[in-house]
């Protein structure tokens, strides 16, 4: 896909050196790509500290599990 993106002046400059030997798009494309995975793993570690907290709140597990699952352990 073609679409147009707007940059600033300034930030093309600051950008241009860190291209090296590639187009501009390609360097975008990695710099969003890699923007995108950064901002899942945020995603993922809030939904997982979310998770930890509500399951301390009210633990979703039966109590009489924890039995079973230390059973035969030191």
């Amino acid at each position: 896909m073609r679409t147009t993106v707007a940059i600033p002046d300034d930030l093309y400059r600051e950008a241009r050196p860190f291209v090296e030997g590639r187009s501009f798009s390609q360097f975008v494309r990695e710099a969003v790509r890699s923007h995108l995975q950064r901002l899942k793993q945020d995603a993922l570690a809030r939904e997982m500290a979310e998770g930890y907290r509500a399951e301390a709140k009210t633990p979703s597990l039966d109590s009489g599990w924890t039995d079973i699952e230390t059973d035969g352990w030191p």
